[in-house]
């Protein structure tokens, strides 16, 4: 069971890393499909879905909590976002950004604290904080997604070919 554990807790932590690769059409400021403004989220909620292998019924109970209380403040940001659309090429471009990355960049430090503390501490059963944190970091890009989206759909047409 805690080589279960210990596979799961490890695709966490490389699905958190590789948040910050889907998250890099925010920094350069490229031109997307409306895809991959979905990607850091899925990723993120993966990741902390693996890392939720490990807890009681309690801890999934917060984790639901946090997954919840992080949507409306993605939501929230996203309608500050500037972005352009180009509706004959389905192009977004969003506003130069920096906060999906911190937020990605923080699900990484936590999902490593939490794999460090649960490799230390083996056949104890981890604190549900970590992924808690984690889970509020993929309310917070699936919110942000899905009304980034939809207000991509209602955005004045640029030309960004």
């Amino acid at each position: 069971m805690f080589a279960v554990l210990n596979l799961a807790y490890l695709l966490g932590v490389l699905l958190a890393v590789s948040g910050l690769w889907a998250v890099r059409f925010e920094l350069n400021r490229r031109s997307v499909a409306p895809w991959p403004l979905f990607l850091p989220a899925l990723v993120v909620l993966l990741c902390s879905l693996a890392l939720l292998a490990g807890l009681s019924t309690r801890g999934r109970g917060i984790w639901v909590i946090a997954f919840v209380v992080g949507v409306p403040f993605g939501s929230a940001r996203a309608f500050w976002l500037r972005l352009r659309t180009d509706y004959a090429a389905k192009l977004v471009r969003l506003s130069p950004v920096r906060d999906g990355m911190v937020v990605v960049a923080a699900v990484v430090v936590l999902a490593g604290v939490d794999v460090v503390m649960a490799f230390r501490t083996a056949g104890a059963e981890n604190k549900p904080l970590f992924v808690a944190a984690v889970a509020l970091g993929a309310g917070y890009l699936a919110g942000r997604a899905v009304v980034t989206r939809s207000r991509a759909r209602r955005a004045v047409h640029l030309d960004m070919r």
